[in-house]
């Protein structure tokens, strides 16, 4: 049997919003500090020397990065397929290995002797 008093889910938070709008002097204080915030972001931003040099050393960065990730990546893939290599050669030892084992076991005859277990 449901549960009547549960609430449905797509409602659960209609109670507990803010219904109220703000009033005008929290809206000031607000976009006040949002100014002031703004005007000093600006100010950090005035102060930094030689902006066009750090540009486009960013960009030559960036390059180079891009670059040294094509570099990783190509080694990565030669190192998995050295390693692919390796498990690949054991693997075949060890099917070479037992079917030689089956085959010797299959040749030789074996002892007349009756095993007691």
């Amino acid at each position: 049997m449901p549960n009547i008093k549960r609430k449905s889910r797509q409602y659960l938070f209609k109670n507990k919003l803010y219904k109220r709008g703000k009033s005008r002097r929290d809206l000031i204080k607000e976009s006040s500090f949002m100014m002031i915030v703004g005007l000093f972001l600006l100010l950090i931003n005035y102060f930094i020397p030689q902006k066009i040099e750090l540009f486009n050393s960013f960009k030559n960065n960036v390059i180079g990065t891009l670059n040294n990730l094509l570099e990783i990546l190509s080694y990565s893939l030669e190192i998995l397929i050295v390693l692919l290599i390796c498990f690949t050669f054991l693997i075949s030892l060890f099917l070479i290995a037992g079917s030689i084992n089956r085959i010797v076991k299959l040749l030789l005859p074996r002892s007349r002797k009756i095993r007691f277990r």
